[in-house]
């Protein structure tokens, strides 16, 4: 009750006032992003995991570091990855492959 009547008073009390109508520009921050980071450390996580013939390339384990799984012959699933790795226009020396036996 006593707020109701506080605020009629002030209605009142400034009914004649003019005011200014100021329209408040709204500055944009800049803000860092993480996509870029991310893009720059795993650029193929987006296409992962990668099923090729007779191998898996599974996840990032670090940084531009691949995990692969295969039981196959190592150099016959390097040169599989370094054409994928192509394909997508990565540099295949900017990566490190680590083999995992595949379950």
């Amino acid at each position: 009750m006593i707020i109701a009547a506080w605020m009629g008073i002030t209605k009142i009390r400034y009914r004649n006032v003019d005011w200014d109508f100021v329209s408040g520009l709204i500055t944009p921050t800049v803000m860092p992003t993480r996509a870029p980071q991310i893009n720059a450390d795993y650029p193929l996580w987006e296409l992962l995991p990668y099923t090729g013939k007779d191998f898996v390339v599974d996840r990032y384990t670090e940084p531009l570091v691949l995990a692969i799984k295969t039981n196959i012959n190592k150099n016959t699933v390097t040169q599989e990855v370094y054409k994928w790795l192509l394909e997508n226009n990565v540099a295949t020396e900017s990566h490190k492959l680590v083999f995992e036996e595949k379950e």
